[in-house]
């Protein structure tokens, strides 16, 4: 599958089959991701891969991180919704969470975040080519100090999204997306 294909059939995919994905496909994934442009080449992002028990410790992080919004944790629609967060997070085959350096200069820091998104958008779409299917979560929960002990967060840095990673469990279509003519303004 060429890279226009892979990126046009990218969606975001919430349902796993509950094979495992090689070790070896998501090394190729996260070299996938490193080849991002990167403005002086300083090399923002670090990756921490979560399988087994370390995927079983994100699962509590989200559940607890879940319960965290309901005015009356106890109750029953509070502690059901925990529970799905909880299942659907044992459900997803690996997860990488994503860092991002901090630099002290503010263009630098803002050059280095982009840089680790598109490095984000590499991974997914090479993830599509291998048959792969990946969801981005980002939000509250990537603040948790909880989340930082578990993935090891270097001093620096700063957790920028959580990826899930997997077998599709059905094929979806992409979502439409307005084209990118009614967004666009040649100029000349």
């Amino acid at each position: 599958m060429d890279i226009i294909d892979a990126i046009k059939r990218r969606t975001s995919v919430r349902r796993y089959r509950p094979e495992p994905v090689p070790r070896e496909a998501i090394e190729l994934l996260l070299d996938c991701a490193v080849r991002a442009p990167n403005h002086k080449l300083t090399e923002p992002w670090r990756f921490a891969v979560l399988t087994g028990e370390a995927k079983a410790g994100l699962a509590e992080i989200r559940a607890r991180h879940r319960l965290g919004r309901y005015e009356d944790p106890a109750s029953g629609e509070a502690r059901a919704a925990m529970e799905k967060v909880r299942r659907e997070t044992l459900d997803i085959p690996a997860v990488i969470v994503i860092m991002c350096r901090l630099h002290d200069d503010e263009i630098t820091r803002e050059e280095d975040y982009a840089a680790v998104m598109m490095g984000t958008a590499n991974l997914m779409a090479a993830a599509v080519s291998l048959g792969l299917g990946t969801y981005l979560r980002t939000g509250g929960v990537m603040h948790d100090p909880a989340l930082g002990e578990l993935v090891g967060l270097p001093d620096g840095f700063r957790i920028v999204g959580v990826l899930s990673v997997g077998y599709p469990a059905e094929s979806e279509a992409p979502r439409r997306r307005r084209p990118a003519g009614d967004l666009t303004q040649w100029l000349g």
